[in-house]
């Protein structure tokens, strides 16, 4: 990939922009539905509706009620089940605001992420309480898909489909950035460019070959495919 190239700029949300420790909801599960927890999700098929609540065919109080199913005979409350649930999502540094602006300064940039509303109704608050942001897709993105939202899910290729479709980029010219490998095999099956982000490391830093390359605003006359 020539950097030179690149017009277009898809970045996942977690572990890219967004911090996660998976390890924390992990923790908070057990401490709710018992140390035998994942048996429980088991045998409720919780990971067939963690899928089905990521990709909007279910919402949020079905998702939850699952989660009260896999606890019984133990009571749990839905405020305890979504504050595990969000266990995992922890801060964004203010750099990567900056650099997100940057960027949308020379290239066309796009988040692209499997999440659910529980997981953004906590970003929306974090950002608003934190940074006091409440434009952040508008601010930061030309667009922005979010996988409950247009019903597709990553690493399934007709989501990076939807994607160039809907905002008009070709696959050769566009770079997608992600820290799950079966994501970023996906996206080479659409023909995409692909950065696969390791979990620790900076993403301004990983950035810094865009950051330096000369101005060059994009077209005035870019619109999205509705």
């Amino acid at each position: 990939m020539n950097p030179q190239h690149i017009k277009n700029i898809i970045f996942d949300l977690g572990n890219v922009i967004i911090d996660l420790d998976l390890a924390r909801t992990e923790s908070e599960f057990e401490a709710l539905l018992g140390s035998d927890y994942r048996l429980a999700l088991q045998k409720h098929n919780l990971q067939t509706v963690f899928e089905r609540y990521e990709t909007g065919m279910i919402d949020e109080n079905t998702f939850l009620n699952a989660m009260q199913q896999a606890a019984l005979p133990k009571v749990v409350q839905k405020t305890d089940i979504i504050n595990a649930w969000n266990a995992m999502l922890l801060t964004i540094p203010a750099a990567r605001f900056d650099m997100l602006l940057q960027l949308k300064q020379h290239y066309r940039v796009f988040l692209l992420s499997n999440t659910n509303k529980t997981h953004l109704d906590w970003v929306y608050n974090y950002l608003k309480t934190t940074y006091d942001i409440h434009d952040f897709e508008i601010r930061y993105f030309h667009k922005d898909y979010y996988s409950h939202l247009i019903h597709l899910r990553k690493p399934n290729v007709d989501i990076y489909e939807y994607v160039l479709q809907d905002a008009n980029l070709k696959a050769n010219e566009s770079v997608f950035i992600d820290d799950v490998a079966a994501n970023i095999e996906g996206a080479k099956l659409a023909g995409l460019h692909t950065i696969h982000h390791v979990v620790g490391a900076e993403i301004v830093d990983v950035m810094e070959v865009f950051l330096k390359r000369p101005p060059n605003p994009p077209k005035e006359d870019f619109t999205i495919v509705e």
